[in-house]
C-alpha cells in the first residue's frame, strides 16, 4: 500500500513543473501552520474552561453560603422568639431545610417589530417579524460591584425544626412549642420535635 502511494506521488511529481511542485508544498505547509493550535491558543482554551468552571463553582458555593446564612438566622429567630415565652425558659433550635431559597432577578424584555407590505399585481402580501431579547437589569452597590437586580426572594422551605428547651418536659409547653412552629413555617406536627434541655 505505501509502495504503491509512493509511486503515485513519483509519477505525479514528475509530471508537475518546479514552480508548481513548490505551490503546492507551500499550500500544504500553509494548511499545517493554520490548522496547527498554537500554544497561547491552548492555554487561553485551558484557561477560559478553568474560568467558568471556577465560575460555576464560585455561584454553588455562593448560594450554599446564602443558604447557611438563612438556616442559621432561621434558627436564631426562631430561638430568640421561644425563649420570651413564659415557661420554655433558654432554647437551642436547629432546623433542616428541604430546598434553597429562590431569587427572581428582573429582566428586561426590549421589543422589536417590523412589517414590510408589497403589493403585486395579483394581490398583496405582508410580512411582520418580532424580536425578543432578554438582559439581565443589574444595580451597583457602594463598593461598585455590578449585581444581578432581585426582585423578589423566596425562603428556603423548612424539613424540619428540633427544638431543645428547659420547659420541654412539660406537655402544656411543648404543645405551645409546636403550635408556634406549625404557625411560623407551615409544617405538621410529625416535623417538629420538642426535648427537655439537660
Amino acid at each position: 500500500m505505501k509502495a504503491e502511494w509512493g509511486q503515485k506521488l513519483t509519477v505525479f511529481l514528475k509530471n508537475r513543473k518546479k514552480e508548481q511542485i513548490v505551490t503546492i508544498l507551500l499550500i500544504a505547509a500553509l494548511a499545517v501552520v493554520i490548522f496547527l493550535p498554537t500554544p497561547d491558543a491552548e492555554r487561553k482554551k485551558k484557561a477560559d474552561t478553568g474560568t467558568e468552571s471556577l465560575s460555576a463553582v464560585q455561584e454553588v458555593a455562593q448560594a450554599e453560603s446564602d443558604t447557611e446564612q438563612t438556616r442559621h438566622r432561621m434558627e436564631d429567630e426562631l430561638s430568640n422568639i421561644l425563649s420570651k415565652v413564659e415557661g420554655v425558659g433558654s432554647v437551642q433550635v436547629a432546623i433542616t431545610l428541604e430546598t434553597t431559597g429562590k431569587k427572581t432577578v428582573e429582566k428586561d424584555a426590549p421589543d422589536s417589530s417590523s412589517s414590510l407590505s408589497a403589493t403585486t399585481g395579483d394581490g398583496s402580501q405582508e410580512s411582520m417579524s418580532a424580536a425578543t431579547e432578554e438582559k439581565t437589569v443589574y444595580t451597583t452597590e457602594s463598593d461598585g460591584a455590578q449585581v444581578p437586580y432581585v426582585v423578589s426572594e423566596t425562603l428556603p422551605q423548612v424539613r424540619g425544626v428540633l427544638v431543645i428547651a428547659e420547659g420541654g418536659g412539660d406537655p402544656v409547653i411543648i404543645e405551645e412549642i409546636q403550635e408556634a412552629v406549625m404557625a411560623l413555617f407551615h409544617l405538621e406536627a410529625h416535623k417538629i420535635k420538642v426535648m427537655k434541655k439537660k
